[in-house]
C-alpha cells in the first residue's frame, strides 16, 4: 500500500469507543509528524475527475461555528478551509464516475436502503481540533457505530462493485476535516497553533441518514452532488 494510502493515525486507538482513547491516539499521530505536505498534491486528482462517495454530511450551527473559529485561528498557517456548508465525514469510496453505471449506482443505493432500516440514528461528538500529513481535522468519536456503518455500506457497495478494491473498515479513521495544508511545512508551528485550540469543547450532532454523493474538486476544494440520500431507522 503506497504511503499516501495508509491510514491516519497508522494504529487504531486502544478502544473505539472510549473518546478519550480516540482523542489521544488522533493527537499522539498528530504531534509526532515532523513534515507536512500540500494536500492539492498528495491527493491529485485529474482533471475533471469526479467519484462516488458514501458521506455523512452536517448543517449543524454549533460545528460550522467550531470549524469557523479555529479556520479564523489558522489563517496564516497555510491552510485552505473547508467552506462551512462542505463540512463532512467520508465514510468509503465507492469508485469513479466513470467506472460505476447509473444501473450500478442505483443497486447500491438500494441495498444500503435495506441494511440502513435496522440501523437507528445516533450521536456523535466532533471535536477537538487534530490533523494529519496534509490536513486540519477534528477528532470524531465514538467510532463503534460508524464502523458499523462502514461496514453495512461496504457490503452494500460490494454487491454491485465485487471486485472493486473497498476500503476495509479496519483502515476506516474517522474524522471531520475542516481545512487542507497547501504548502509543504514543517509540523511544529502547526501542531503548536492547533494545541492552542484544542480546549475548544467539542460539539455533539446527529446521525441520521446518510449521503451517496458524486464528488468533484472545485479548485481548492471539493463539493458535492447527492445522488441519494438514505435514512437511517
Amino acid at each position: 500500500m503506497a504511503a499516501t494510502k495508509r491510514p491516519f493515525p497508522l494504529l487504531q486507538p486502544a478502544s473505539i469507543s472510549d473518546p478519550v482513547a480516540i482523542r489521544d491516539n488522533d493527537w499522539t499521530a498528530f504531534r509526532q509528524l515532523g513534515a507536512l505536505h500540500d494536500h492539492w498534491t498528495l491527493k491529485s486528482w485529474a482533471p475533471g475527475q469526479s467519484a462516488f462517495y458514501w458521506y455523512l454530511t452536517f448543517d449543524d450551527p454549533a460545528l460550522a461555528d467550531l470549524a469557523e473559529r479555529c479556520q479564523k485561528s489558522l489563517a496564516d498557517d497555510g491552510i485552505d478551509p473547508v467552506p462551512l456548508d462542505g463540512l463532512h465525514l467520508t465514510l468509503l469510496s465507492v469508485g469513479r464516475t466513470g467506472d460505476v453505471s447509473d444501473e450500478q449506482l442505483a443497486g447500491i443505493a438500494a441495498a444500503a436502503r435495506a441494511r440502513l432500516s435496522a440501523v437507528a440514528p445516533f450521536d456523535l461528538d466532533i471535536g477537538p481540533l487534530t490533523g494529519s500529513r496534509s490536513a486540519l481535522r477534528f477528532s470524531v468519536t465514538p467510532w463503534d457505530k460508524l464502523l458499523k456503518l462502514h461496514r453495512l455500506l461496504r457490503e452494500a457497495t460490494a454487491t454491485q462493485r465485487p471486485t472493486s478494491r473497498l476500503t476495509n473498515t479496519a483502515e476506516l479513521r474517522p474524522h471531520l476535516g475542516i481545512g487542507y495544508i497547501n504548502r509543504p511545512q514543517n509540523a511544529a508551528t502547526l501542531v503548536a497553533d492547533v494545541a492552542a485550540l484544542r480546549d475548544l469543547p467539542p460539539v455533539t450532532v446527529q446521525v441520521n441518514k446518510v449521503d451517496l454523493v458524486e464528488l468533484r474538486r472545485d479548485g481548492r476544494q471539493y463539493r458535492w452532488t447527492d445522488r441519494a440520500v438514505l435514512p437511517l431507522g
